[in-house]
């Protein structure tokens, strides 16, 4: 009875040291907010060129990814404004909205023009300051006298006495020159922007969506929500043609698409997996045991992981369903012994499962160092899940199951009669016979045929071929483009500053680089703070050297040749205090100015190197010779930024990375194993993953499938979970074939897990689950072949 007492005791013992560890992992989870990222853009690495300012360029970047465009087009402008007009009214008062703009009003022109009459001592374009600098009366006169005299001269020369020079006129121009409408083909008509393609009248509306509206498509998300009411709105009028652009729509699309695909690709293998484990166990128990060490296990893992980062990113959810798999394999191995019989079952597979597990847990440590915090969210997660999963089964499962099955009952109640193991008899069989020369002779040639792929094989992530998007999104993107013709490049600026003066400065140095960049024809134009806003510096001198200007002789010579009689007025603006303007004045200025400021004015923001101030500058239709770090050269406080090009170099940067990492790892768990196993023991275990992972990579160079960063975080979960395969046929000991049982059990699920995503028509899932499906296919064939012979 005492003994009989004590194995209670110790089965008490399990039970308790499992509740705490899982109660402490939690609780640390639970004492923080929770929150899920859904931001496809937050999971981007930053290249090593721009992570001074990696913080600004995505608050920069977040805004404009939140920008949409519809544009509503009818043969008959009327309708197309009608329609728009309806669109604007719905979505007005949308809190998923942040602003809508569908009108253009004079009055909005006419604020911009007043303001900047009243700042035209200060702010001007460069042709107006450079003419004022070298005393260039010439210059302002014959643009004055332009607009004057000019036919279709649009300026007000009300106030001509007051501004010979139409210097108010002149700031005007240059800011209409500067303002992104100055490239497209809309104009103003009926108070709306519209323009003519094809016959077609199409009418443009801009809304920006709330900071708080998911990236990922929701029941109720306001994409969706707007794609019904463009639909309605077609449908109800003949002829009308509607065109949406923007960020919004392809995330909203492509997540719509990967959540149906997901659902049914995930409801087929999980009915297909409780299918043949019910085959296999005869009883809902050992499934209903495995789910729940699924559910701890995942629960467990995102509590500790929100505790860590602060949030859990739902990539880091996808991409961490390792923790799935190997659960079911650890349960698998746990039942598959327990209904053959075996009455010590913690014993019997605790060394092939302790190894397995620390020998995967080292691989995803070795993730942890990598510099990408999706990476590093995703080895945690898979850490903690695993770590739950290898507790559940030693600890619980031993004290619930196991225990209490022996005290029980004396006699076996379970044998191996119970379990279907002629196949996996047949399959032991064809491994047992082979001799040695037969085995090392397939190596060679197994590892010769993969040369040409490795060869081949092409370690390179590009985020333009992870996406493809819809016909009917490909033509509003084009008619888009081709309607406004903004013409931003894909290198553009970031400049940073300790102040938002010094921002301005820095600004106004590269903007001279890209001016003489403009006049030799290697840009049209570009959009930068300090075209709307100059400098405190470039205001106070732009204003002295007006008063030197305008107190000229010649000045009166100018004024009598355009019968201003009278310079009193002129005199007595001049005397004024000069009206210096700053962006902490931006909420007084008229919309239009303080929309485009905005847009380019990034504000201080919080890093590692403290708080500074950022702003961006945009090259507007920039050639091919057009050369962004030769122009920004010696400028240290100006950084190039091309996030595209800078997102994929990141990408296969930190896939060559963790593939060395891993590496690493490996040369980790091979001394653990040579301690084990010995030398040749431990090769005959770890070649089985390796060569998995080698003919999964060489297949994508045959193949020439491009072997981007989802293919290897495939790759690397079969190193983590293949090698549990060649340790448990390794500890398979006289019962290989129940052994052989539960490893065909864990591949069969794993590869309908994960094999099922290649139907994913998503780029990344389905790079992820051919590497998978590849790497664990060829990693249980070669498994057996580490068992003792």
């Amino acid at each position: 009875m005492k003994n009989v007492g004590g194995k209670n005791l110790n089965a008490k013992s399990g039970i308790i040291l499992w509740v705490v560890i899982h109660a402490i992992l939690i609780i640390l989870g639970i004492s923080v907010p929770w929150k899920m990222d859904s931001d496809l853009y937050s999971i981007l690495p930053d290249s090593n060129e721009i992570k001074n300012v990696s913080a600004a360029e995505k608050t920069l970047s977040s805004r404009s990814m939140r920008n949409i465009t519809v544009l509503v087009g009818h043969e008959n402008f009327e309708v197309a404004r009608k329609v728009a007009a309806s669109l604007d009214s719905i979505f007005k008062g949308d809190s998923s909205i942040e602003e809508s703009r569908l009108y253009v009003d004079e009055k909005t022109l006419n604020e911009t023009r007043e303001f900047l009459f009243e700042h035209r001592y200060t702010i001007q374009g460069e042709n107006v300051r450079e003419a004022f600098f070298n005393l260039n009366h010439k210059f302002l006169e014959l643009a004055a006298l332009q607009k004057i005299y000019g036919s279709f001269s649009m300026a007000n020369l009300n106030r001509l006495d007051e501004d010979p020079y139409l210097l108010g006129e002149a700031s005007f121009d240059n800011f209409m020159k500067k303002t992104l409408t100055s490239s497209t083909h809309f104009s103003l008509r009926d108070g709306v922007l519209a323009a003519q393609d094809s016959g077609m009248t199409y009418v443009m509306w801009n809304a920006v969506l709330s900071e708080n509206v998911s990236s990922l498509a929701t029941d109720d998300h306001v994409i969706g929500r707007l794609n019904q009411v463009l639909d309605s709105l077609e449908n109800a009028n003949l002829g009308l043609r509607i065109s949406a652009s923007g960020v919004p729509f392809h995330s909203y699309e492509s997540s719509s698409e990967a959540k149906r695909e997901v659902a049914w690709i995930s409801g087929v293998s999980i009915v297909l997996i409780l299918l043949l484990l019910l085959y296999v166990f005869r009883s809902a128990v050992p499934i209903l045991a495995t789910l729940s060490t699924i559910a701890v296990a995942i629960f467990t893992a995102l509590s500790f992981t929100w505790f860590v980062f602060g949030n859990v990113h739902v990539f880091t959810f996808v991409f961490g369903t390792s923790v799935i798999g190997v659960s079911i394999d650890y349960a698998v191995h746990f039942f598959t012994n327990w209904k053959s019989g075996e009455r010590n079952v913690r014993s019997k597979i605790f060394k092939g499962l302790l190894l397995g597990f620390l020998t995967t847990e080292v691989s995803y440590v070795s993730l942890t160092f990598a510099d990408f915090t999706l990476l590093r969210q995703m080895a945690v997660f898979s850490i903690v899940g695993l770590l739950s999963s290898f507790l559940t089964i030693t600890l619980l499962f031993h004290a619930l199951f196991e225990k209490t099955r022996n005290v029980r009952t004396k006699n076996r109640t379970f044998s191996v009669k119970n379990l279907p193991l002629s196949i996996p008899k047949n399959f032991i069989k064809c491994y047992s016979n082979l001799p040695t020369w037969v085995i090392v002779l397939f190596f060679v040639f197994f590892a010769i045929a993969l040369l040409p792929g490795l060869r081949a094989l092409n370690i390179h992530t590009d985020l333009g071929s992870l996406y493809s998007m819809s016909e009917k999104l490909k033509a509003g993107e084009v008619l888009n483009r081709k309607l406004n013709d903004v013409g931003i490049s894909s290198n553009y600026f970031i400049i940073d500053g300790a102040t938002e003066q010094d921002v301005l400065e820095q600004e106004e140095l590269l903007t001279d680089r890209l001016l003489q960049a403009e006049k030799k024809n290697l840009l049209k134009s570009y959009l930068a703070v300090s075209s709307f806003i100059p400098s405190q510096a470039t205001q106070r001198k732009t204003f002295e050297n007006t008063q030197k200007l305008l107190k000229d002789d010649l000045t009166k010579e100018y004024l009598t040749s355009i019968g201003v009689q009278n310079d009193s007025l002129l005199d007595a603006s001049l005397k004024e205090a000069p009206k210096y303007v700053g962006l902490k004045d931006l909420n007084q200025f008229p919309s239009s100015i303080r929309s485009m400021v905005e847009m380019l004015w990034v504000g201080a923001v919080e890093n590692s190197q403290g708080k500074k101030f950022y702003s961006a500058v945009f090259p507007l239709h920039a050639t091919d010779a057009f050369d962004a770090k030769q122009l920004a050269k010696n400028m240290p406080h100006v950084y190039v930024v091309n996030k595209m090009q800078n997102i994929n170099e990141s990408f296969t940067k930190i896939s060559r990375v963790s593939l060395t990492l891993v590496g690493l790892a490996y040369i980790v768990m091979f001394i653990i194993l040579v301690f084990v196993y010995k030398f040749t023991g431990a090769l005959k275990i770890l070649r089985a993953p390796i060569l998995a992972s080698l003919f999964a990579a060489s297949v994508f160079g045959y193949a020439g499938i491009e072997f981007n960063f989802f293919a290897i975080v495939g790759v690397i979960l079969t190193l983590g979970i293949g090698i549990d395969y060649a340790l448990f046929f390794r500890e398979g000991g006289r019962q290989k074939s129940v052994t052989a049982l539960a490893v065909m059990l864990s591949a069969a699920t794993t590869l309908i897990s994960f094999g099922g995503l290649v139907y994913s028509g998503f780029t990344p899932v389905w790079t992820f689950g051919l590497a998978v499906l590849l790497g664990i296919s060829c990693c249980f064939v070669l498994s057996p072949l580490s068992a003792k012979r």
